[in-house]
């Protein structure tokens, strides 16, 4: 049973989730955590923008990091004929599993599984739909990561990809002012650092402590135009405003949509999340 008439979320989901966030009540990001895992609205809206480049409806989709499989149910709802999701956190394969309950009682085709974040537990050319969001920034291989991604991905699919923009100053997982401008290393060692100053308040030195280990890549559009020409994809940026009503993002100022839209600009454009698309070329 659902936690209301309007919720997707099977009880036994929201309660653990609720009890699972329970020990971060007093932090900065608890109630943005609390929406972000029991809210599936931006994925329907994520569902919507990719129906536009490919089918949805009767195609056989893979969440790459699911997190707490809100795509799954998104994907499923839209008419996907099978969805998976897979994840390297115990945690979130098993939020994963009561997420996607009723679901599985129903008869339909949806699984969640952990794996080493390595290669994909999934054969070849098996899925005609790839959704990646914010997952590349965090893997140790971005290029391999990409390559496995197009292992299984079929003969005139999409692949999704979201990730945040390393020309977007501010790290959006923590909300800290200028790691993405630095190199990995020296970010997380300064703020490791600046986490020890005393008389900073308690919230910022946490978040600077956060802050190592949350990523291992500063994502560029440059860099992910270059994945898509070692692998031979076609690669599409997409825009709000080519899905007005339905985009998933919060709208960047005019003058960075501006920029964004000049043929040089879009590469040097400080957009806060980059969304792209890539396919495969044809032989």
């Amino acid at each position: 049973m659902s936690t209301a008439p309007d919720s997707p979320n099977p009880t036994a989901f929201d309660d653990a989730v609720r009890a699972y966030l329970e020990p971060t009540k007093g932090q900065f990001n608890h109630h943005q955590m609390l929406l972000t895992f029991l809210s599936i609205d931006r994925f329907r809206q994520w569902a919507a923008v990719v129906d536009r480049y490919r089918t949805v409806n009767g195609a056989r989709f893979l969440s790459s990091g699911c997190g707490f499989a809100g795509s799954l149910l998104a994907y499923h709802d839209a008419g996907a004929a099978s969805v998976l999701g897979v994840e390297v956190d115990a945690d979130y394969v098993r939020f994963g599993e009561l997420r996607m309950a009723d679901v599985v009682a129903a008869g339909a085709d949806a699984r969640v599984l952990a794996y080493d974040g390595g290669r994909l537990p999934a054969a070849d050319q098996s899925f005609d739909l790839i959704e990646s969001m914010d997952v590349i920034e965090h893997t140790p291989d971005d290029l391999a990561y990409v390559r496995e991604l197009v292992r299984v991905l079929a003969p005139g699919g999409l692949i999704l990809l979201v990730t945040p923009n390393r020309l977007w100053p501010v790290e959006q997982h923590l909300g800290i002012f200028g790691p993405p401008w630095l190199p990995i290393a020296l970010a997380d060692g300064l703020f490791e650092l600046l986490a020890k100053l005393p008389f900073l308040s308690q919230d910022r030195r946490f978040r600077y402590a956060k802050l190592r280990g949350m990523r291992t890549h500063n994502i560029s559009l440059r860099r992910l135009r270059a994945i898509a020409k070692e692998l031979g994809l076609f690669m599409r940026v997409l825009r709000p405003e080519d899905h007005a009503g339905g985009w998933p993002l919060p709208l960047d100022p005019g003058w960075v949509r501006r920029l964004r839209d000049t043929q040089v600009g879009k590469f040097l454009s400080p957009t806060r999340t980059l969304a792209i698309t890539f396919e495969r070329l044809a032989a």
